[in-house]
């Protein structure tokens, strides 16, 4: 028990260690550009935690990163690779908005959560190609769901430029030249922010602020993984089709089927990743929409460990880099691109920290379990 307590310490104290390493890194890359380390850092913490606006604009850039991260967790415990996120959840994004608008005469109790549901579909529907593939013609879902990224791209591109832009912008005096974008989402489809709830507790966030309540689903979200994961027969059925497809073939479980339901859980929840910019910063989707969440989603899986709490941390982590990043560039006056190398130094140095960990600790419980076989 001491010993299995030792090495939990090691796997908890191995990411803090993988951060240590890569502030380490990040200070001789911003001393390369002659700018002070400490004061870098003292910036990006004060920038980012000395105002509750600020924590608050944290919260939000992580929301999406907490969906896509989950959603790549899904498939890595069934042992796919699932890096058609960002496809995924532009489509589901785009049929949301087109709900948004579209629909009219609903009332929000119905028609939030029916946007919600089209994006969960439309992502799921994205991601069943390539599991189809898989599953029936062996085709390996990295292939194709890299393909369908640049497909959904394109089809996006034409259905937001060509089909349903909207044309009434830019008619009225001084309004100038027209955005190429979906029109405006109905109000009743739109995610209210949670400032009132928190002026309850006596924090009052700024207009400007858009935390809203897509970061508590993407909590119960987290949460209803774990019990997924955990505590039902088919998150056993995921966990054993993802460590060995054929033992668990042969104990009767279906990798087919299992693959099937994973990777279309993992689309329908990339589906989520695009909707709190879509339904409460933006409130429409033009060529410009945030992307890139997809591809940060792998980071933050990897680094969280495909576990919900790891995603969420992971995904916290990544909130405070960006917001740190604003605050040095506005006060020290150090390039984005520095920020970006520290981010990419972070998630190599976790992984690999994890890894090197992981593999040290296997070993020497072997070794540990050989020398108590020969005890006996």
């Amino acid at each position: 028990m001491r010993k299995r307590s030792k090495y939990l310490l090691l796997e908890i104290a191995s990411p803090f260690l993988a951060i240590f390493f890569a502030v380490l890194v990040g200070a001789l890359v911003i001393l390369a550009i002659k700018k002070n380390p400490v004061e870098v850092y003292r910036t990006m913490f004060l920038f980012s935690f000395r105002r509750l606006d600020s924590l608050a604009i944290i919260l939000f850039g992580a929301t999406p990163l907490i969906f896509s991260g989950l959603a790549v967790a899904v498939g890595f415990k069934a042992g796919l690779f699932n890096i058609g996120i960002e496809g995924q959840y532009l489509i589901g994004t785009f049929l949301a908005a087109l709900v948004g608008f579209a629909v009219k005469g609903l009332p929000a109790f119905i028609h939030l959560p029916l946007v919600i549901l089209m994006a969960m579909v439309g992502g799921a529907v994205w991601a069943w190609l390539p599991i189809y593939l898989k599953v029936r013609r062996g085709v390996h879902e990295v292939i194709s769901t890299i393909m369908l990224n640049y497909i959904s791209y394109s089809l996006i591109h034409f259905f937001i430029a060509e089909v349903f832009m909207d044309k009434q912008q830019g008619l009225a005096p001084g309004v100038g030249n027209p955005l190429i974008r979906l029109p405006k989402i109905a109000s009743t489809a739109l995610m209210p922010k949670m400032h009132g709830f928190l002026s309850l507790f006596g924090i009052d966030l700024p207009d400007h602020v858009y935390l809203n309540w897509f970061f508590p689903l993407a909590l119960l979200l987290a949460v209803g993984y774990y019990f997924l994961v955990w505590r039902t027969p088919f998150g056993y059925e995921l966990r054993a089709v993802g460590q060995n497809p054929a033992g668990a073939e042969a104990a009767g479980i279906k990798p087919g089927a299992v693959f099937f339901k994973a990777f279309l859980l993992s689309g329908a929840i990339a589906g989520l990743t695009g909707l709190s910019d879509l339904l409460s910063y933006f409130g429409y989707m033009d060529l410009d929409f945030p992307r890139g969440y997809g591809f940060n989603g792998i980071a933050v899986a990897l680094m969280g460990k495909n576990g919900p709490l790891g995603i969420v941390l992971a995904a916290l982590l990544f909130g405070f880099l960006n917001r740190g990043a604003e605050g040095v560039q506005a006060f020290v006056g150090v390039p984005m691109d520095t920020i970006v190398i520290l981010q990419g130094v972070m998630i190599l140095s976790i992984v690999v920290f994890s890894e090197v960990m992981g593999r040290f600790i296997r070993q020497q419980e072997k070794k540990e379990g050989l020398q108590g076989s020969v005890v006996l």
